[in-house]
């Protein structure tokens, strides 16, 4: 998979790429190393999954975990290892939410509300264990998926992965999640993550709330 080089990366984040002599960079923009920094290898390292919103929150895939363990390891780029309890794990969409005990130490993801649009370029690293570059992927279609049940729009792209890419972030231009890696011939379907972004968010507040 990270063969490939990523000859469209300029084309998918524009000018974000365009501020090396500082003068267009817009705060608060993410650029393409967030991802990286973000994506990280489960314990034992069979999958991946990434760190979103306040950094204290791990999105991965479910089928990579036992819905009966109700906590979670993962080891980030650096090497540093953070663990969490399992809030939400879902089958159906093949999604899995945990919250860690403290804020892992990089830039987490947002996660979009919205399903990306067919055709649009998209980003994709794969796990942090496996060195390699960067692919720009394509959005082909939105469609049914037989071992997605309770997904009506799954995300079909050229996406080149390998096992063990389980559970990495797909993301939009401005870094946001929109899909983990599902299955598929070259681990090319991702399962949306639109309908878990409220979900994190939610805990985000009532984290906030009872820090309170």
């Amino acid at each position: 998979m990270r063969a490939f080089p990523l000859f469209g990366l300029p084309l998918l984040l524009g000018g974000a790429l365009m501020t090396a002599c500082g003068e267009m960079e817009e705060p608060g923009v993410l650029g393409p190393e967030a991802l990286r920094e973000a994506t990280v290898t489960l314990v034992p390292g069979h999958c991946a999954g990434v760190i979103v919103e306040d950094g204290r929150h791990l999105l991965t895939a479910a089928h990579c975990v036992d819905p009966q363990a109700p906590r979670i390891e993962a080891e980030l780029p650096s090497g540093a290892r953070v663990s969490g309890q399992a809030l939400r794990i879902d089958p159906g969409q093949d999604l899995a939410l945990f919250q860690l005990d403290a804020v892992a130490p990089v830039t987490p993801l947002p996660v979009s509300p919205e399903l990306p649009t067919p055709g649009e370029p998209l980003l994709f690293a794969g796990r942090p264990d496996r060195p390699g570059a960067l692919q720009q992927v394509w959005l082909e279609r939105l469609g049914r998926c037989p071992s997605l049940p309770d997904v009506p729009q799954a995300l079909f792209t050229t996406l080149r992965g390998e096992k063990g890419d389980s559970g990495a972030p797909v993301v939009d231009a401005q870094m946001q999640v929109v899909g983990l890696v599902h299955g598929g011939a070259a681990c090319s379907i991702a399962a949306p993550t639109a309908s878990f972004a409220p979900v994190v968010r939610q805990s985000v507040e009532d984290e906030l709330l009872a820090a309170q």
